[in-house]
């Protein structure tokens, strides 16, 4: 099937729930206590000791939704917040006028608004990673840039976990035996482990790595993970490691998960030399961006046993071509970037927003802020 369809067929099913469903959803949950479930951060500054704030009179917003009546909703839910700020609804592609225009503006971050918006202040992207804007002008920008980072954690992290247990417990492969009809009788001649006191590494342990390393624990695993800031982490982590720990760590993992930014720093992390650190016969998990991943390795580990197999939502090139050798491993499970898709995500981003809308209007401390000098 044609990746471009089958991506839309999953993006699909998550329509099923009409809007007023998802919105009397959005609506009941306590917002405070979403922030604190996510672990979102606020800044260190409030919005009105920046100096290039003010309050807004007008502000353009795409409203996410999937039809008329719930970018109404929106639309609605976010006047709410901002009192009499004019509120311009927008769709893509946003007009010329309206980017040289705009102070605040509530759409996908792109190279383009980065390079010709002149009077920007503050950008609020709906996705959890920004990468595709980090152009060199960047930094040249004075504005606030917020994204939805955190609130895809959890469905990102089922689907890891999802593929962990379908790949140690060799259910793909059962699979493979249904759909030929073919009972497999022993002996099996491919690992079935007890994840029990198994080791996983959590490689980016952000949001969506916090709630990957959280449903670890709960299954009885040890946890390390690995950030680039600081070696602070939940105490459900026995052990964070800085970044240049990598190799070691993944010495010492049955389980590895990529649950990474892309950044110039990351791109490529994922090596032969990385390769060549994991414990023999682990198993690796991608969830974070394809282009940390150096693709040719990765062939290269799974087909002569340094990785036992590989459960992949991310590749490069994505959308993977038809053709490409990975479809043909069969210890391989590839997923086409729907680790984020979920029943409860479109309320758990716009709640977010609709919270960062209202602090960012009364001159508040702003959450999810991106450190663009870092690209996340």
């Amino acid at each position: 099937m044609n990746q471009s369809r089958l991506r839309a067929i999953v993006y699909a099913a998550s329509l099923l729930l009409p809007a007023t469903v998802l919105w009397a959803q959005s609506a009941g949950q306590d917002t405070h206590a979403l922030i604190e479930e996510l672990g979102l951060e606020e800044s260190g500054v409030a919005a009105r000791d920046l100096p290039y704030w003010r309050k807004p009179k007008k502000i353009y917003i795409v409203p996410p939704g999937y039809n008329d009546e719930e970018r109404a909703m929106r639309m609605k839910s976010a006047q709410e917040v901002v009192g009499d700020v004019e509120l311009v609804q927008i769709s893509y592609p946003i007009p010329d006028e309206v980017i040289r225009d705009a102070e605040v503006l509530l759409a996908r971050c792109t190279p383009r608004i980065i390079r010709e918006a002149k009077n920007l202040r503050w950008l609020q992207d709906s996705r959890h990673g920004v990468d595709s804007c980090m152009v060199p002008e960047i930094k040249d920008k004075q504005f606030v840039l917020t994204n939805a980072q955190h609130t895809s954690g959890p469905p990102i992290a089922d689907h890891v976990i999802a593929m962990m247990t379908m790949l140690t417990r060799g259910l793909h492969t059962f699979h493979r035996s249904q759909l030929q009809g073919v009972w497999k009788e022993r002996p099996i001649e491919f690992p079935m482990l007890e994840l029990s006191d198994k080791t996983m590494l959590v490689v980016g342990l952000g949001g969506v790595g916090r709630e990957v390393a959280k449903r670890a624990n709960g299954l009885g695993m040890r946890v390390l993970g690995i950030r680039n800031t600081s070696r602070s982490g939940p105490d459900y982590v026995e052990y964070v490691g800085l970044s240049h720990e990598v190799h070691d760590l993944a010495g010492r993992a049955d389980v590895i998960v990529n649950a990474l930014p892309l950044t110039e720093d990351t791109r490529g992390l994922f090596d032969k030399k990385f390769f060549d650190s994991v414990k023999r016969g682990a198993y690796f998990i991608s969830v974070g961006r394809g282009p940390s991943t150096v693709t040719d390795d990765l062939i290269a580990a799974l087909k002569d046993g340094r990785l036992t197999a590989a459960g992949l939502d991310v590749t490069d090139p994505e959308p993977l071509p038809d053709g490409h050798e990975l479809w043909s491993l069969e210890n391989v499970v590839i997923t086409p970037h729907v680790s984020a898709t979920t029943d409860q995500g479109r309320w758990r981003r716009w709640e977010v927003i609709r919270e960062n809308l209202r602090r960012y209007v009364n001159g508040e401390k702003m959450l999810n802020v991106v450190d663009v000098s870092r690209g996340y």
